[in-house]
């Protein structure tokens, strides 16, 4: 179960299978890692974006949401504008982020402009730890089913919820062409921009891991189920691959990440190879957070931001 501030309780029902993994340094691999053929990408911002951080707040929500999404929304436009196959794209649209850290006091506590209040009670976002855990972030099911929720009013956990509000506007996205992405004639995706927010320091420890995506097979997913204050969402998890498998898990990571640096995930593809099963391109990419046994005992504490946007392309 997760609250409205974020935080999550004990996991139910799941057991664990401890398993040793390899994770390589794609910094050193013979060929770059791509959106749509692995799953996630690496890519530098101009020093003309990099400017505008030190001018963000990345604890303020509002200054998140107003400042920083526009930057992430066209960062990821950019990236997918080298795909050539795909129709043009209709719009990139910010709608959620996170700020985590294995070290709480070293970022501060989130400013919000909403206490969220249910039957329970209140609370206020918080600062979430690194998600240590191998996981992918939408399913067949709660891919399409968080488009659609973009279509509707805001719940009472999203962050876009006071400016929407504000704005007098009912919904994020038009319903009509989320009904056309949902219906099978657009297609769209989900996109992760994850970055550190140390002015200071790379990250040394608590990296986030990457699969690829051409390593996965179908049968190791596993579906499992977060509960909100109003809505159930649901994420895969993944079963090591069998030692008969040809396709090996293959895990990667960028050493030393800095704030210049953007981490693209994709968290679901509606022309993916496992959500329409015709297609050679990557429909999303496990990951998870993890301790390197190799990270110097003083490392300072990993902080980033990630933050999700949805792309919808034009009518195919």
């Amino acid at each position: 179960r997760r609250d409205l501030g974020g935080g999550d309780s004990t996991l139910v029902g799941v057991i664990w299978e401890p398993k040793q993994v390899n994770v390589h340094n794609a910094r050193l691999s013979a060929t770059e890692m791509t959106l749509d053929k692995n799953g996630f990408e690496l890519q530098r911002s101009g020093e003309d974006v990099v400017g505008k951080f030190q001018e963000i707040d990345f604890c303020s929500q509002d200054d998140v949401v107003d400042s920083y999404y526009p930057i992430c929304e066209t960062l990821v436009e950019n990236c997918l504008k080298g795909s050539a196959s795909t129709p043009t794209i209709t719009c990139v649209c910010a709608f959620d982020h996170n700020v985590r850290s294995n070290d709480h006091s070293s970022v501060g506590e989130i400013k919000a402009s909403q206490i969220m209040t249910n039957d329970v009670g209140t609370a206020v976002p918080q600062v979430q730890n690194p998600a240590g855990i191998v996981h992918a972030d939408y399913t067949s099911i709660s891919g399409p089913r968080r488009l659609g929720d973009l279509s509707h009013p805001p719940k009472l956990n999203d962050v876009l919820r006071p400016k929407l509000l504000s704005q007098k506007r009912s919904s994020l996205l038009d319903p009509s062409i989320v009904q056309e992405a949902l219906d099978g004639k657009r297609r769209y995706a989900f996109i992760n921009v994850w970055r550190s927010i140390d002015q200071d320091n790379p990250v040394k420890d608590n990296h986030l891991a990457c699969i690829d995506s051409q390593t996965v097979d179908k049968s190791e997913l596993r579906t499992f189920k977060i509960h909100y204050a109003d809505r159930v969402g649901e994420n895969y998890f993944a079963c090591p691959s069998s030692p008969s498998n040809e396709k090996q898990h293959s895990w990667c990571y960028y050493p030393d990440m800095t704030m210049e640096e953007a981490l693209f995930i994709k968290q679901w593809d509606s022309r993916g190879n496992i959500a329409d099963g015709g297609s050679e391109r990557s429909t999303f990419a496990i990951h998870s957070a993890f301790l390197d046994p190799t990270a110097p005992k003083n490392a300072p504490p990993r902080k980033s931001i990630e933050v999700r946007c949805i792309v919808i392309w034009d009518k195919e």
